[in-house]
């Protein structure tokens, strides 16, 4: 009895797509210290994982895709940098949930999407309480505080801010989900494979 590997081999292919461009383009994001950038790269894995799991709706493909992309990070960058780890694992089990949950339907990729990066901001936060510490916390909260003045937002707390930044990265997430839901519908209607 021969087994398909096709899903398996897919999901490693993605998941390389997703660990180059996290090496190539987020390396350049990062050390042009770009704002936004985790939201670009959350986005653009995002991708990778809805056109995915739409091409191959098998359960786990987007498990096995997070995981080549954080070995592919970790390996080549020569360490290990726990932000964009936890990020990139992070997003691949939420979306692979979330599509296990609505049986790989598009509101999967929507709602995946929304989750995956309204969590982005959080995780920033959290990483760099852990990593930094309290009085590195509190310079990040002052330094959105600050942003958020410049812009006619005087007088907010960091959590209301927080849960802003949530709101908009998960809004943000849904449209790039279901967008990638119906670019992946394309691919297969250009093969012959829609349903």
């Amino acid at each position: 009895m021969v087994r398909d590997a096709r899903p398996w081999t897919h999901a490693a292919l993605f998941g390389c797509l997703w660990g180059c461009l996290e090496l190539s383009l987020g390396t350049v994001l990062h050390l042009g210290r770009v704002p936004l950038k985790g939201l670009v790269m959350g986005s653009l894995g995002l991708v990778c994982l809805v056109t995915l799991r739409r091409l191959q709706p098998r359960p786990g493909v987007c498990l096995i895709a997070g995981m080549v992309a954080v070995f592919l990070k970790v390996f080549a960058m020569g360490g290990l940098y726990p932000g964009p780890v936890i990020g990139i694992a992070g997003e691949s089990v939420i979306v692979e949930l979330i599509f296990t949950a609505t049986m790989s339907r598009a509101a999967g990729a929507i709602i995946g999407g929304a989750l995956a990066l309204a969590l982005n901001p959080l995780q920033m936060v959290l990483m760099t309480w852990v990593v930094a510490g309290p009085e590195a916390f509190r310079a990040v909260v002052n330094g959105i505080q600050a942003a958020a003045a410049r812009i006619g937002l005087a007088g907010l707390d960091g959590q209301s801010i927080l849960i802003a930044l949530m709101v908009v990265s998960g809004t943000i997430g849904g449209f790039v989900g279901g967008a990638s839901w119906l670019l992946a519908g394309r691919v297969l209607r250009r093969l012959g494979r829609a349903p």
